[in-house]
């Protein structure tokens, strides 16, 4: 829950009803946000980074692991780098599959992508993507390189990374 949430009242299981009358509440002028923090960390040679917007020229042919959603506002960030894999949250994958939109779109580049299911893992965590993350959806170019639905994703980042 976030600060400003909890101060007001709202808790784990509130409707989004309920929150709203709750933080309506909240005293004014709020104290600026903080600015996020980049994470990225390697793991088993994975990058994982919490936004897609992080992504570098640096990071190009890389696997990469996420907290993004898959949507199709997420392909341009990845392919700005061009990730040889890169994993996203499906995010529950909602209405016309839009959370797992930008699989087709950077399947056309040639672009190694899979969703993992927002059950799996923390959205905006691409740790958490990466080492809780139970595939969800794979485009083809991912399908070649082996990434199933049901696998890990800790399992295919691996199998990419180490035949990369």
């Amino acid at each position: 829950r976030q600060r400003l949430a909890a101060t007001c009242g709202v808790e784990n299981g509130h409707t989004v009803l309920q929150a709203v009358v709750l933080l309506k509440s909240a005293p004014w002028p709020h104290a600026a946000a903080e600015a996020p923090v980049e994470r990225r960390t390697v793991i088993d040679g994975v990058l994982c980074m919490d936004s897609i917007s992080f992504g570098t020229p640096e990071d190009a042919g890389l696997v990469v692991a996420t907290g993004s959603h898959g949507g199709a506002t997420a392909a341009p960030m990845a392919r700005s780098f061009g990730p040889r894999f890169v994993f996203f949250n499906d995010a529950g994958f909602g209405a016309d599959d839009a959370g797992v939109a930008s699989l087709a779109i950077l399947d056309a580049d040639g672009i190694a992508t899979a969703t993992v299911a927002a059950d799996s893992a923390c959205i905006g965590d691409g740790q958490s993507t990466l080492t809780q993350g139970i595939i969800s959806a794979v485009n083809a170019t991912a399908h070649r390189l082996g990434a199933r639905v049901g696998d890990t994703a800790l399992k295919a980042a691996r199998t990419v990374a180490a035949n990369a």
